[in-house]
């Protein structure tokens, strides 16, 4: 769901935090003007036609709200978080933002963001898919403060399915997909040399490779490529066999040829693009890429799986390890709380879920704004069915201890720790992956013992135990306390 429109969406917001500038919607405060309340929204213009979606919606509510208007920033994903983060520094923050996961986090630990309690009602909450908004698993809690509002469906943000081209594998005599790695190899192969350079079999989605995290995560726990520790143990485990075989594999295509070439400077869509155009057999996606093929090619005979798994069997499920996504916070420096609060509300309403979703096929936290549609469309249809074929509840350290969430957090910040760049240099290097990763594991443990050490002479909580779930089984649900 990301899309980076131009830089001078950056510049601006810059300059809206030291100036006042603003870049979408709202008019000058004269006459009638000056008595209203204006809310600034600062949110991602993503998916493509989002930045027209959220004018007109939010035209809608101040057609409702006479007394609110409502002002939107616009930034490039890579850039939301700095941009809200400068305008928090210079006094001049908006009063709702658009703060994911971690950087939800990054937001509430400078206390820029307030806790919503005092406004949700049990109304609100039944909006919500029953259990779901339990302050322990929901995701978007705190300390038991509900810091966060999300908007799209539990499962959407970790699912990821398998696209494919029907007609260009028939070509090549396939009638299913790949259901192991070694089919996907396989494919992969005869795929791109039937192709002849006009079209290729498979690409890993982006320039980062993220499919090697997809496809690895069926293989190992989800923790593995996520933080490099396997959460069954709280210890380092990058070179695992299943995450170092996801490695290889994509090494070997792209060795053979079998992968597009030029992927390696591929933005988020542009294998949708490509897949659209008819130049991309298959690949790995996140869920919303169905939609964006849909409105390119609408005709195109496009099936939509689960993601292989390898050859010996799956090792994991795909993780659902908490509710919902954190989305929309509100600033604790906002003069205008019942206001924000208004557009916050608006923003959890079935008006605008059912939307959302009927503009973009993105399947929201609000599943009675779509669930009866969603069903009758093949294409979301077989997304609900992927989700749950392919996924599983799986422990969350964040939401299950401070220390675990201390400890993520170190995590975070030591990016460089992570299989990325070392999984990029072996794929596009064509260098063997394991002496890497048993690097990366050396430096990992290193840093952890660090952590753990600065944590205890601090008397703070984190430590490997914090990452330790003993009786995780990743082919099961996973209970807390259990």
């Amino acid at each position: 769901m990301k899309v980076r429109p131009a830089l001078t969406a950056f510049t601006c917001a810059v300059a809206l935090a030291l100036s006042g500038c603003n870049l979408v919607g709202g008019s000058s405060e004269s006459g009638d003007d000056a008595d209203k309340v204006t809310v600034t929204v600062g949110l991602v213009p993503d998916p493509p036609g989002a930045s027209q979606f959220y004018r007109q919606q939010f035209d809608e509510f101040e057609n409702a709200n006479p007394g609110i208007t409502v002002k939107v920033l616009e930034n490039p994903s890579d850039q939301q978080l700095n941009a809200i983060e400068l305008m928090f520094q210079q006094n001049n923050a908006p009063d709702v933002f658009r703060a994911q996961d971690d950087g939800m986090d990054r937001m509430a630990a400078r206390g820029w963001v307030a806790p919503l309690d005092e406004f949700v009602t049990p109304d609100f909450l039944k909006r919500f898919p029953e259990g779901s908004m339990d302050p322990a698993t929901s995701g978007l809690h705190r300390d038991g403060k509900l810091m966060s509002l999300p908007l799209v469906w539990g499962p959407w943000s970790t699912l990821r399915v398998f696209l494919y081209n029907e007609d260009l594998l028939k070509k090549s005599g396939f009638a299913q997909p790949p259901k192991t790695w070694t089919e996907l190899e396989q494919m992969a192969a005869k795929i791109s040399a039937d192709g002849n350079g006009k079209y290729f079999a498979y690409a890993p989605a982006s320039a980062k490779a993220p499919a090697v995290e997809m496809l690895a995560s069926t293989a190992v726990p989800y923790s593995v490529p996520a933080t490099g520790i396997d959460y069954r143990t709280g210890k380092p485990a990058t070179a695992s066999g299943g995450m170092v075989e996801a490695v290889e594999l994509h090494r070997r295509m792209q060795s053979a040829k079998a992968m597009m070439p030029g992927w390696e400077s591929w933005d988020g869509s542009r294998a949708f693009k490509e897949f659209a155009a008819g130049r991309l057999a298959m690949y790995p996606t996140a869920p919303w890429h169905v939609a964006e093929v849909r409105k390119l090619a609408p005709e195109i005979k496009m099936g939509v799986a689960g993601l292989p798994v390898p050859t010996t069997g799956r090792g994991a499920y795909l993780p659902l390890s908490m509710s919902f996504s954190p989305l929309w916070s509100m600033s604790s420096k906002t003069p205008h709380k019942a206001e924000s609060w208004k557009v916050m509300d608006f923003l959890s309403s079935a008006a605008f879920h059912k939307a959302y979703y009927e503009k973009f096929g993105t399947l929201t936290a609000l599943e009675s704004a779509w669930k009866a549609e969603a069903e009758k469309n093949p294409d979301q249809a077989a997304i609900l069915k992927a989700a749950q074929e392919t996924m599983r509840r799986a422990p969350n350290p964040a939401l299950a201890s401070k220390g675990g969430k201390a400890m993520l957090d170190a995590l975070a910040e030591k990016k460089d720790l992570k299989y990325t760049d070392a999984s990029l240099r072996s794929i596009v290097k064509n260098q063997p992956f394991a002496p890497a990763a048993a690097q990366l594991d050396k430096e990992l443990q290193s840093y952890l013992d660090q952590v753990s050490a600065r944590f205890t002479a601090k008397g703070q909580e984190g430590s490997a135990a914090d990452l330790t779930f003993a009786n995780w089984d990743p082919l099961q649900d996973f209970t807390p306390g259990g």
